[in-house]
């Protein structure tokens, strides 16, 4: 079980976290979960184009089973639960006993489970759900991520105790791209 987080929003934590989840469903014999737990700003469902009529937030107000959550996407082998309804109360769902026996019981079906959290930066509703993960990565996006708010949230997550197994640095130009008065030159 993995988390993925970031310092603010539009880091690409989202695209990040689905593209980690397609990779590793296209392994054979693998079964991959995404849960969205972003749920003040959901991205899965658009991004892997899903429509829901329910998700996590309706499971864990008891408005639902776990059958009622989980959709296929169009990728073999990668199941999604996206947010459902956007609820006024994030932090205390993703911290709610509800929620702990979801994560308990799902590890159970699949090989790998990827949550899609809040940047810590924003806000700290991830915090639960990176505590009872393996790890959590850090999504850093070239030229947005401003580097106080970066070590901030390296910080909080040392404080929390959360295991960082990594940061992904995305959106980057590539080495040895440089410009030369009207054009490119392409380098090793």
């Amino acid at each position: 079980m993995i988390s993925f987080t970031s310092s603010a929003k539009s880091e690409g934590k989202t695209i990040t976290s689905v593209n980690i989840a397609i990779a590793l469903a296209q392994q054979v014999d693998t079964k991959v979960l995404i849960i969205d737990c972003d749920l003040r700003r959901p991205r899965v469902q658009s991004v892997l184009e899903i429509p829901v009529n329910k998700g996590i937030t309706n499971y864990l107000n008891f408005e639902c089973e776990i059958s009622d959550i989980i959709y296929n996407s169009k990728m073999d082998n990668l199941d999604a639960i996206c947010c459902g309804t956007i609820p006024p109360n994030p932090s205390e769902l993703l911290a709610s006993d509800n929620m702990k026996d979801l994560i308990k019981e799902l590890s159970n079906k699949y090989d790998y489970i990827i949550f899609d959290t809040p940047p810590i930066g924003v806000v700290i509703d991830a915090l639960p759900i990176i505590k009872q993960t393996d790890g959590v990565v850090v999504v850093v996006r070239d030229n947005v991520t401003d580097i106080t708010d970066y070590k901030k949230t390296i910080e909080i997550l040392k404080r929390s105790e959360a295991n960082i197994i990594g940061m992904i640095f995305n959106d980057v130009e590539p080495v040895g791209k440089r410009k030369y008065g009207g054009g490119y030159r392409y380098g090793y």
